[in-house]
């Protein structure tokens, strides 16, 4: 007997200690597992409203309580539970499932304190969400890429297309001003042509001929008038004995008339 006592020595004391630790925390998160199990039975059994209420007077729990357990079910309860102590575990829920157990291969889960998980687990977070912010910003840079590619392309057909029809107005105008040198010197040989000056000559004729037609049209007019003019006169002339009244009415009349004209016409 003392031969067996004296065999013990710190060595196996302290493997027996972490022997303990290590049963007594697979038991520890068993338990957790197989109460979050029956809580979520127990929910989906229990009339809408009377959860809060069941907890409080049959298990002491709170809602708080009751909802770590039943993440720790869903999680763990479909696996062997890993060698963690419920702490740990719950901490390993801000990894997501299909990246847990990489996770835990990647750090020592069991040589961390619960700060020092906790820590790890933020960090991989928020590594994560960097990753996540630099991809979109790529993607976001890609796409304003492509984006300005595509407007530089647009642009570039706009700029050859005016410098096209610059080219073409630039060649009509071309084209239009040899055309128009090109009727100068046609309309300067026409002006000096023999037929231009009898075609000058020929409109200077009957330029003439007109005025003289419009002149003896009006000494026509003019005779027409001096004869009937004068027989008017004789008329009222003799009129003047007979009717003296009627005389000076259209002595008046043709007075008028006379005055009249000249101030329209002369």
């Amino acid at each position: 007997m003392n031969d067996l006592i004296s065999d013990r020595n710190p060595l196996v004391i302290a493997a027996e200690i972490n022997t303990i630790k290590y049963q007594t925390r697979k038991v520890l998160l068993a338990s957790a597992i197989e109460i979050g199990r029956r809580l979520k039975e127990a929910k989906e059994l229990l009339p809408h409203g009377e959860w809060g209420k069941w907890l409080v007077e049959s298990c002491s729990y709170s809602k708080k309580t009751a909802e770590k357990l039943l993440r720790i079910f869903d999680a763990y309860g479909t696996q062997e539970p890993p060698n963690l102590n419920f702490t740990q575990a719950y901490i390993l829920l801000g990894v997501p499932e299909e990246e847990r157990a990489q996770f835990m291969a990647e750090i020592d889960v069991e040589g961390l304190s619960t700060r020092e998980l906790q820590k790890a687990v933020k960090e991989r977070s928020q590594a994560l969400q960097e990753r996540d912010q630099a991809l979109q910003e790529k993607t976001e840079l890609r796409q304003a890429l492509s984006e300005q590619e595509s407007q530089i392309t647009q642009l570039t057909t706009e700029r050859n297309h005016l410098k096209t029809k610059a080219e073409q107005l630039s060649k009509s105008q071309g084209e239009q001003e040899t055309k128009a040198v090109n009727l100068e010197k046609k309309l300067e040989s026409l002006k000096k042509s023999t037929s231009y000056e009898g075609l000058q000559k020929i409109n200077k004729n009957l330029i003439a001929a007109q005025h003289k037609t419009n002149a003896n049209q009006i000494a026509f007019l003019y005779e027409s008038l001096d004869k009937t003019f004068k027989q008017l006169v004789w008329e009222l002339s003799s009129f003047a004995d007979k009717d003296k009244d009627t005389y000076e009415v259209y002595k008046s009349k043709v007075l008028d008339f006379l005055t009249k004209g000249l101030k329209e016409t002369i």
